[in-house]
This record gives C-alpha cells, structure tokens and sequence, in this order.
C-alpha cells in the first residue's frame, strides 16, 4: 500500500464517511448496524469504522454485520483471512454489477428444476455459479450503511461495464425498501464524462433555476451566479450528480434523501474522484418537492469539499488518523495470525 495514494481518499472517509456514521450510529445506539462495502485488499473503511465504534466485533472476534463483494477470488481471500466475518458467506466473490443485475434465464430455471440429476455443461455452471452468488448477495438486503465504491465510471457509459454499473446502482434503492433509512457513499471518476450527460445536466440545472425560485436565490447567495457555463467545474458536477443522478434514482423507489457531504479529491495522477454520502428516508406516501428543493439548496451553499493531490498529502489530520487505523488493522492481523486459516 502507498501511503500517499489514500490521503485523497481518506478525505473523504473521514470527514464524510466517518462523520455521517457516527451520526446515523447515534440515531439508533441499540442497533447493530449491517454495512455493505466493497473494500480494496486493505479493507480500510472497515477498520476504520470499527476503530471508532459504528462496527463492534462478537465475542468471536467476528464482524458479524460486515458483508464483502469482491471480485477477484485471489483478493477475497485475503480479505477474509484480515477482517474475519463470521462466515464463509460474508464475502461474495463476483463482480457487483453482474450479480445485482443478474436475472436467470429459461435455462438456468430449467437446470434448477431438474436439480441433482441435472449434467450442466461448463457453460452452465459457470451460469450456476452466477445464480447462486447473486442470490447470496441479493438475500443479504437490506443494510443500514452501504459503500457504493466500485471500480468504473458511472458518466462514462461507453464502456459496457460502466453501463451495467450505473443500472447497478439505481438497483440498490429498490433492494433497499424493507428497511426505512440507510446511509449511502458513492464513488465515481468525474474527469472523463460523457456528452450526453454533460448535455442532460446542462439541461436540468437550467430547468431547476427556471423553476425553483429558492434553487436559484440559493445560486446567487452562494456563489453569485445562475449562468450555467460560468459555474466552478467542480461545484458544478458536485450539484449535477446529486440532483440528476442520485435523486433521481432514490425518488424513483420512494426514498427522500439529505446529502451529509460531497468530496472531491485527486489521485497522483490528476485523475478526480467524486465521493457522496446520503443518508436516505423512505415514504410511503408522495415524496415532498419541498424536500427536494432543501437538498439541492444544501448542496448548492456546503458542497463540494475539494482535496487536491498536494492538499490531500499536507493534511496532518486526516494523515494522522489513517495511520492510526493501519496501526489498529495490524493490531487485529497479529491477534488471527496464528489462527487456521480459511477462505470464503
């Protein structure tokens, strides 16, 4: 791990992730809160959010609320053999975006008709093998903290993957509706997006200030301009991923949200990473445009937070606390060192 390539992203996990955690831990102290990430190797916004109390370990010293996709078997296991869930099912190997989207088809229903005595070819069980995790990880919703930070471009649709990822994404707030509220972060690269959402964004927000009186008041008090060509580019896309990407897709399933904080931060290679944390309320009545309207004004007067490369590096706190959450990584490595090992 080079330590200067998570200052950036660490920004975010500690004055968003963290911060909005806390909060929502405290608004519920008597609830053991299941969370959902995909975690690198490292797996640092696990520890970090164990360290500071919002994930407890049982008396096994299992994380017993903590479930991991991953998509390279090689990774999932030492992920496994670090954290330690409670069960070989806490950690589904396969690409996110296949599995929540996955449907079986007429051969798959057929082969799971006959059962044992059906002689599936490679093909098929490789299909199978889709089945069964994707029923593994849809079976586990709802969670109350859920880290959306996949690997890809939700506004570069170009590649297929990307595609799949975005229709992803908009699947989670309807696997989310058993529960009433959750937490939400959600990472995208912002530096190559494509035409056609450049197009549409343009357009919502130049149909939000013609009809939402208190959205443009909200512009001028803030940054003192409503031209959309004249807005900050970061402030600018801040405001578009919120109102025409994730509002959308959360109000389409019945959830309200409030944005906590929008980060943007760049990697060594000038790359921009976008990071949102919500917190969403589900209704099971209309949803209220004055709701709407106050989500957008909070993004429009707080956000985006903006970390450059070199402001990520020099920033002593958030340094400081990520080594303390390797140091306490370390700490719970040497305690399973000697333990058998085992894979998911």
């Amino acid at each position: 791990m080079i330590f200067a390539d998570y200052c950036g992203k660490h920004c975010a996990r500690y004055y968003g992730w963290l911060r909005a955690s806390k909060e929502y831990k405290e608004q519920f102290p008597s609830k053991a809160l299941k969370y959902f990430t995909l975690c690198a190797k490292e797996a640092i916004d696990i520890f970090m959010l164990e360290k500071e109390g919002v994930l407890s370990r049982d008396e096994n010293g299992n994380l017993p609320n903590v479930i991991i996709c991953e998509s390279k078997r090689e990774d999932a296991i030492e992920i496994f053999d670090v954290v330690k869930p409670p069960m070989k099912g806490a950690i589904i190997v396969g690409k996110l975006e296949e599995l929540i989207m996955h449907e079986d088809d007429d051969e798959i229903k057929q082969l799971l008709k006959e059962g044992e005595s059906a002689k599936p070819s490679k093909e098929q069980r490789a299909k199978l093998y889709i089945h069964e995790k994707a029923y593994q990880l849809k079976s586990q919703f709802p969670f109350e903290i859920i880290n959306f930070d996949a690997y890809g471009n939700f506004l570069n649709p170009n590649n297929p993957g990307n595609k799949l990822l975005y229709l992803s994404f908009k699947k989670i707030f309807e696997l989310q509706k058993p529960t009433k509220s959750f937490l939400l972060f959600v990472t995208t690269p912002i530096t190559h997006i494509h035409i056609n959402f450049q197009t549409s964004f343009r357009k919502n927000f130049e149909s939000n200030v013609s009809t939402h009186t208190k959205i443009k008041e909200a512009l001028l008090s803030s940054i003192g301009k409503i031209d959309y060509k004249d807005i900050d580019y970061n402030k600018k896309i801040a405001l578009n991923f919120a109102k025409s990407i994730v509002m959308p897709a959360a109000r389409k399933e019945g959830w309200e949200s409030e944005h906590k904080g929008i980060y943007i931060y760049e990697n060594r290679d000038s790359r921009k990473m976008l990071n949102s944390v919500v917190q969403f309320s589900r209704r099971n009545i209309t949803l209220s445009e004055s709701v709407y309207i106050e989500d957008v004004v909070r993004v429009i007067e707080k956000m985006p937070e903006y970390y450059s490369y070199k402001d990520a590096l020099n920033n002593a706190v958030v340094k400081g606390h990520l080594k303390e959450v390797q140091k306490y990584r370390e700490k719970i490595q040497d305690e399973f060192r000697n333990k058998p090992r085992e894979e998911p």
